[in-house]
């Protein structure tokens, strides 16, 4: 009984099918595709970092009044 194991190599291109189109300007959807929802989402975390620290600051300066 003889072994008569056989390896095939098959080549696969490794090329991607399509590169991305860039966004049109003024297109606001193919923008936030483009990366734009994370600076959206940037933009509103700073907002809101921004109003805490305000309130926090009035919320601080009440506290510290002088009392009579």
């Amino acid at each position: 009984m003889s072994n008569n194991n056989k390896e095939q190599v098959i080549l696969v291109t490794a090329t991607p099918p399509e590169p991305p189109l860039p966004p049109e300007s003024g297109n606001i959807s193919s923008l936030m595709v483009y990366g734009g929802v994370a600076v959206a989402v940037i933009l509103a975390m700073a907002y809101f970092s921004q109003t805490q620290l305000k309130s926090i600051a009035e919320l601080l300066k009440t506290v510290n009044k002088p009392r009579k």
